[in-house]
């Protein structure tokens, strides 16, 4: 294998900086509510899920059984962010040199987006952009690094096509990428001579091999993960501008206001000088997913800013180039990289204070429950709660949030479920029909009992009185839980997701 070389160390001391302040905020701070769903969703393992295509749930479902449901399943997602970064830096370093690289390597792994959620978190973000890492790096030097030979031509199509397949495998987005792509080609004259050859093809049936998981267990559950997905983007009534201003501040604060502004002007600047092939290359990825997901608002559902998050992970290479040719004094972009690496620091060790102790946002006029650091709240005290002893057969909830956090709570010897009509990825779990006739407990929101009653009498004989318990954060309340005895199951569980897509 060939040596790093020495120029290499700058982008290796960030790495591995960057590695060991993820290794010690992931240890710091709780599983979130996706989290705790996808760890406890993935106990089952399956051809895909509800939610997303099936990578991070089969990655976490190894990762748990041999590491646990805590602090080690992490460890393969920070690793792999560690090993996209490596080739995000190889990417920039080949189409813009070294300085652009190394500030748009540093960039990315200190923008908070990037650093918490794509580089530490159990979420599909991270296989996501590894994969598109992977085949954008292949597809760089087949276009625009230096003319390959035959050999090179089919092994970097190859690998182009096992990038994306992960990617696809990943989330269902990484098809914005290959629109991007389809768009380079075509804005690229140069380029289409390319698709005369039969390594793109052979590309091209890889990833869709790779991705046929996704479309068996669709097909087979009547098309529900992609109908839910697809519905977030339906049209509404009217237009909703108001929406749109959210989203966009909301990805401000994912990359925060200091990186926002020169990856804003990283684009405009590719945009004018799109005349040069590496930029329009690059432009083609960004764009697609941040102009289709910053405007899906104005006439969908809320937005969530983290959909635009892969456009702008190919901005920061863009970003770099233009740091680049401005010629900052290297003193600098020391000083540059010293307050955003501060920034960060304390915007992590609030959250993580917030997150174990509850006292800073106590200095806040908030009310009450709207911690979002909640989150990240441990619900283990609920294990010790009188009606859970000794631990029941099943435990039903209302709510598919709450689901995952009961269930890391109890361990994966006590199977949860959820009755509602929103029961996401629970109505797919490990069958439960041998519970039938047995006796389990539901949990509820102490406001929510009523309601949570009447949606579980169907299934049930007869229900006892609800028992309360409060869950403590450094010994004040944090969450208020509702316990209620359940007798004699009567149908089988997971219930079926409601309507046409039945499971």
């Amino acid at each position: 294998m060939r040596r790093i070389e020495r120029d290499d160390r700058p982008a290796i001391a960030i790495i591995a900086g960057f590695l060991a302040a993820r290794l010690a905020f992931a240890y710091a701070l709780g599983p979130g509510i996706d989290e705790s769903y996808t760890l406890a969703i993935a106990r089952t393992l399956n051809l895909s899920y509800f939610d997303h295509p099936p990578l991070h749930q089969w990655i976490v479902h190894f990762a748990a059984r041999s590491l646990g449901e805590g602090f080690g399943a992490r460890l393969p997602f920070i690793a792999l962010f560690a090993a996209t970064g490596w080739i995000y830096y190889k990417l920039a370093l080949e189409l813009f040199g070294a300085r652009a690289a190394i500030v748009a390597l540093f960039a990315m792994n200190a923008a908070p987006f990037f650093f918490a959620s794509a580089g530490t978190w159990i979420v599909p973000d991270g296989p996501l952009l590894f994969g598109l890492a992977l085949a954008v790096l292949a597809l760089a030097r087949l276009f625009l690094v230096s003319p390959p030979d035959e050999a090179s031509i089919w092994r970097l199509w190859i690998v182009a096509g096992v990038g994306l397949g992960l990617a696809g495998l990943s989330k269902y987005s990484a098809a914005l990428s290959v629109v991007g792509l389809v768009a380079f080609v075509l804005l690229a004259p140069r380029r289409r001579r390319q698709l005369a050859h039969p390594a793109p093809y052979a590309a091209a049936a890889v990833a869709l091999a790779m991705i046929a998981p996704v479309v068996l267990w669709n097909a087979r559950h009547g098309w529900v993960s992609l109908g839910f997905q697809g519905a977030r983007g339906a049209p509404g009534g009217g237009l909703r501008p108001l929406q749109v201003l959210v989203m966009a501040l909301g990805e401000v604060a994912y990359l925060s206001p200091w990186f926002f502004a020169p990856l804003l002007i990283g684009l405009a600047e590719a945009c004018r000088k799109r005349r040069d092939e590496r930029r329009l290359f690059l432009l083609c990825l960004a764009l697609p997913p941040i102009v289709l997901f910053t405007l899906t608002p104005l006439w969908g559902a809320r937005g969530l800013p983290h959909w635009t998050m892969p456009g702008w992970f190919f901005a920061f290479a863009l970003m770099g180039a233009w740091v680049d040719g401005r010629a900052a004094a290297d003193r600098t972009l020391r000083r540059w990289a010293i307050v955003s690496s501060g920034l960060l620091a304390a915007l992590a060790a609030i959250v993580v204070l917030q997150a174990s102790t509850g006292w800073p946002l106590r200095l806040l006029p908030l009310r009450p429950g709207t911690d979002p650091t909640l989150e990240a709240f441990d619900w283990g005290e609920l294990r010790d709660a009188a009606a859970l002893q000794p631990a029941p057969a099943y435990v039903l909830s209302t709510h598919w949030s709450d689901a995952g956090k009961i269930a890391l709570a109890l361990g994966p010897n006590v199977p949860v479920f959820v009755i509602s009509d929103d029961p996401r990825g629970w109505a797919y779990v490990a069958d439960g029909a041998g519970l039938l006739g047995r006796d389990g407990v539901l949990v509820a929101r102490p406001a929510e009992v009523p309601s949570a009653r009447a949606a579980a009498a169907p299934s049930v004989k007869e229900m006892g009185d609800p028992q309360f318990c409060t869950l403590t954060r450094n010994g004040a309340p944090a969450v208020e839980i509702a316990l209620i005895p359940l007798h004699g199951l009567t149908r089988r569980l997971p219930v079926p997701y409601p309507g046409p897509h039945g499971g």
